[in-house]
């Protein structure tokens, strides 16, 4: 096992007890508030799905946070996703938010995608997206918006 893969073994037995599972399905989904995102995960690599908001972050805590999170364990991709129903606005602050709290960043999360999943978003060209790509950028992650049902290959 490579450093990163122990890294991230280590990561995931430190998360609460029932907020994550391994999969290898060929079709990851994550589903809520009538968005919904399926990783396409064809060649069946080894992920964690952890749900962030109500298991990582109690639903009690105050603090913004994305809902879920999908880990590709082989050469540790994080993608961080927030299902919408409109707010891109604050589905990006949440998706900010969860990048900059350590408890979802351990030191092998170095590629990471952000994934805003919605209804009827703005044009990539909008200012509100390319101010949402800037900031999400300057945490080493990359912005992707996407209309509902999204899907990602991974």
């Amino acid at each position: 096992m490579n450093k990163a893969n122990e890294s991230l073994n280590v990561w995931a037995n430190s998360l609460p007890s029932g907020s994550w599972c391994s999969t290898k399905d060929s079709n990851i989904k994550f589903e809520e508030q009538k968005s919904k995102i399926t990783f396409v995960n064809k060649s069946k690599k080894s992920c964690l799905k952890v749900d962030v908001d109500g298991g990582v972050i109690p639903s009690n805590t105050r603090s913004a946070r994305c809902d879920k999170l999908l880990v590709e364990k082989s050469a540790p991709l994080f993608c961080f996703v927030e299902l919408k129903g409109g707010d891109i606005e604050h589905a990006i602050e949440q998706l900010e938010a969860s990048l900059k709290n350590p408890k979802l960043n351990p030191e092998c999360s170095q590629r990471k995608l952000a994934f805003v999943v919605g209804k009827n978003h703005f044009p990539a060209s909008s200012p509100l997206i390319q101010k949402g790509m800037k900031k999400i950028s300057s945490l080493n992650a990359r912005l992707i918006v996407a209309n509902t049902p999204a899907s990602y290959s991974l």
